[in-house]
């Protein structure tokens, strides 16, 4: 992998994705793309430079905040938004780079290989945000550092250590940065969203993304053999 300052970035990110009632009392992951009456409520970014250790200011986009007739119209405009943040990425990567093998714009959150990568793809498909080989470049080139799978293999498990498997954010912060206190279920945003509490629903969804960060600087830490956390 080659990486070049000014060029080689990471996208923290998180999204919340609404799922009507009808649908949320089944087992495992309630939220699926394809679902009527789902859709995506938006989400927090921030780009960061490691080379030079330098943070971009976070950018939110929210699905209350867009014009439209009807959520409908109002996930579109969401939806193009969200890509043209992406497509800034490669645009930075293709047209500043100046190694062909630069490594490509890395996306890094919990869970985003199994839920916020491909809600952002299928559902960008749905509404024709663009050609279904754009859309597929866009999300699915980025580099994925999914910190559900890559704290895996640093956290002690103590129920079955025969499996070694994707872990939960409250486990990663517990154990990597000694904060024990317990985040309810990324399903509250739905009954959030149906109270109307936009709010809550935008601080949560920083504080998540601030944790990402935080998670993704302690595992380089343990990767460089630093000393972690006291």
């Amino acid at each position: 992998m080659k990486f070049e300052r000014g060029v080689t970035h990471v996208i923290f990110f998180d999204i919340e994705y609404y799922v009507p009632r009808e649908h949320r009392n089944g087992p495992g992951l309630r939220a699926n793309p394809y679902l009527d009456g789902s859709f995506v409520m938006g989400g927090v970014f921030q780009r960061y430079f490691p080379m030079e250790d330098k943070l971009e200011k976070k950018e939110e986009f929210w699905i209350w905040d867009m014009e439209g007739k009807d959520v409908v119209e109002q996930e579109k405009n969401l939806l193009e938004k969200i890509y043209l943040y992406f497509r800034e990425s490669w645009t930075r990567w293709e047209l500043l780079g100046k190694d062909p093998g630069l490594t490509e714009p890395m996306a890094v959150g919990f869970g985003i290989t199994r839920l916020d990568i491909p809600v952002l793809f299928v559902r960008s498909l749905v509404h024709g945000i663009a050609n279904p080989k754009r859309l597929y470049d866009t999300y699915f080139k980025l580099r994925h550092f999914d910190l559900s799978v890559a704290s895996a293999p640093v956290i002690p498990e103590s129920r079955n250590r025969k499996v070694l498997a994707p872990v939960s954010q409250n486990w990663a912060v517990k154990n990597l940065l000694g904060d024990g206190r317990r985040k309810p279920s990324g399903t509250t945003v739905w009954e959030l969203y149906d109270a109307g509490e936009y709010r809550a629903i935008m601080e949560r969804t920083c504080e998540e993304v601030e944790l990402a960060r935080k998670v993704y600087q302690e595992l380089r830490k343990l990767r460089n053999g630093l000393h972690s956390r006291p």
